[in-house]
């Protein structure tokens, strides 16, 4: 599939049909892949994809060709997963599920041998998705997002420590089940007596 030119552009703000199908065939795998990291109810996934796509037509006419599409489109699809991430949160105690989710953290010490840890990257996801919704935003912003903390906390509405302790949560989790992992896989290819 071709990439975004000026005038697959023309023809979206004239709401030429093939045009907009063509620009949703393009970004939907974008789309999706934002969605999917901050809209934790599967059921509201198309329905926030295709309030972005929405979004990213409407808002062609600011779009400046001299800059690449599909990080202005990711920009715009990451708003809106926010805008509804806002939504969801306001609708819910932040701190319930974090509580009720995250038991208190071993502390263990973790080796990060390669050779004993093989970690598939579905496991790696996998792990995330254990991560309680707010500490899973969060985490995904910094992380992944490469977001300050101050960015954050403008995005959420929370405080810049409350981001901090997000981010130091989730690593203390996600060390936790990557030392369950090399465990696991130590007993796992250690020979029996």
């Amino acid at each position: 599939m071709s990439g975004i030119d000026a005038t697959l552009i023309l023809q979206c703000l004239k709401r030429d049909e093939r045009a907009l199908n063509h620009l949703y065939r393009h970004c939907f795998s974008m789309m999706k892949g934002t969605c999917m990291r901050y809209v934790f109810d599967r059921n509201n996934v198309n329905e926030v994809i295709n309030s972005g796509f929405l979004k990213i037509v409407n808002g062609l006419d600011k779009y400046d060709q001299d800059q690449p599409f599909m990080p202005w489109a990711s920009t715009v699809m990451l708003r809106v997963a926010l805008d509804y991430v806002r939504k969801t949160m306001r609708s819910t105690d932040r701190t319930t599920d974090l509580h009720e989710d995250m038991s208190l953290l071993s502390g263990l010490p973790v080796s990060y041998n390669c050779a004993d840890l093989q970690l598939e990257a579905e496991d790696l996801l996998g792990m995330l998705e254990l991560l309680p919704k707010q500490t899973k935003v969060v985490f995904n912003l910094f992380a992944i997002d490469g977001y300050s903390h101050k960015e954050i906390t403008q995005q959420l509405d929370i405080s810049v420590g409350t981001s901090k302790w997000h981010v130091s949560k989730a690593r203390a989790f996600l060390k936790e089940k990557i030392n369950d992992k090399l465990n696991k896989n130590k007993s796992h290819y250690e020979p029996s007596h």
